[in-house]
């Protein structure tokens, strides 16, 4: 399965994403490996940082690969359970050529109008890759969500996004917690962490939840 996580705008916690989901993989005994596309390699120094500092944890594969990747992408699939590909959070050569040959396309959307105001344009990209790839599945996760119950931008969004039915909405939010980057910061994913707080517990479960979307 070749799962690309992407989207037109940086920040949206998008190789956060990546690392977490992979990790999650990794502990169901699943065969995972990520292809770092974006050039500043935040995947693939977390996945060194992880073989280095963490080898009795599940392993986690990555290789970097820029410009046209659908080949590198298939010829992973063939070899891999599961393929998770990373690129720049913006337009490129790296996110069209793997949206060809993906299964999933996952994209990570803050919830503010910034992030949002992409979905139309990143469309017309996903449609020109259906004519290629029509069986391309294209979902959307709200991430770095405030946990602040008050305020309303995630109502907001998911409001905005009913208005695009080419994307399923996952049910899932992935919000703001500092667990994430320090689980990061140590090659781990917060399915990991031995730390004991209602934070961590609801990172795990965010994850979890993400993972159990994406495949179903």
């Amino acid at each position: 399965m070749k799962i690309l996580i992407a989207g037109r705008k940086g920040g949206s916690g998008k190789s956060t994403i990546t690392m977490n989901l992979s990790v999650a993989l990794a502990h169901d005994g699943l065969d995972v490996i990520i292809i770092d596309a974006d050039r500043q390699s935040s995947s693939a120094s977390w996945a060194l940082e992880r073989s280095t500092c963490q080898p009795d944890a599940p392993q986690v594969h990555c290789v970097e690969k820029h410009n046209n990747i659908a080949s590198t992408i298939e010829d992973l699939d063939s070899r891999y359970e599961l393929v998770l590909i990373d690129p720049a959070g913006r337009d490129s050569e790296e996110m069209r050529s793997a949206m060809v040959v993906s299964d999933v396309l996952l994209i990570p959307l803050r919830p503010s109008q910034l992030d949002l105001d992409t979905i139309p344009e990143l469309l017309k990209i996903v449609q020109q890759s259906k004519i290629i790839n029509p069986n391309l599945k294209v979902c959307a996760v709200l991430s770095l969500c405030p946990t602040n119950p008050v305020i309303n931008e995630i109502n907001e969004s998911k409001e905005f996004l009913i208005e695009f039915p080419e994307i399923k909405l996952l049910d899932t939010i992935i919000c703001d917690r500092k667990i994430y980057r320090d689980c990061v910061s140590d090659g781990l994913g917060v399915v990991e962490s031995t730390l004991s707080s209602e934070s961590i517990r609801k990172a795990k479960k965010e994850i979890l939840d993400l993972k159990s979307e994406v495949l179903g």
